[in-house]
């Protein structure tokens, strides 16, 4: 019986999957207030859903992609835990996201195997 292993890609397109949920859920607890608000949560979430199509893809650079939307939700976290009254669940949803996003990266970003060798001078 052959055992079938879950590629990275794969694996790593659900996590990106899962941040995109967390921002729905997001948008569905906290309210959006002004069209700003609006306009830049329709981005995110769109960039989010584009680059789990990327990931679930294969292609190699949507890690910049996951780069960028994680820098962003390192500056909401910080963000939200400057707000006055910040609420437990929102700071939770988005340290869940930023730890999505890190597993994601991880499982798509391939490390040489000869990294560590030490190199012998000739």
């Amino acid at each position: 019986m052959k055992v079938k292993f879950i590629n990275s890609y794969t694996l790593a397109s659900y996590f990106v999957l899962g941040t995109f949920i967390i921002g729905v859920i997001n948008i569905f607890i906290h309210g959006l207030e002004d069209l700003a608000d609006v306009i830049l949560a329709v981005v995110i979430l769109l960039l989010r859903y584009f680059s789990f199509v990327l990931v679930k893809r294969s292609f190699n650079w949507s890690k910049y992609l996951l780069v960028l939307l994680l820098a962003r939700s390192v500056y909401r976290l910080w963000y939200i835990c400057n707000l006055p009254g910040t609420d437990f669940l929102g700071v939770f949803m988005m340290i869940l996201q930023i730890i999505f996003t890190i597993l994601a990266l991880s499982l798509i970003t391939k490390v040489p195997a000869n990294i560590y060798k030490k190199r012998t001078r000739i």
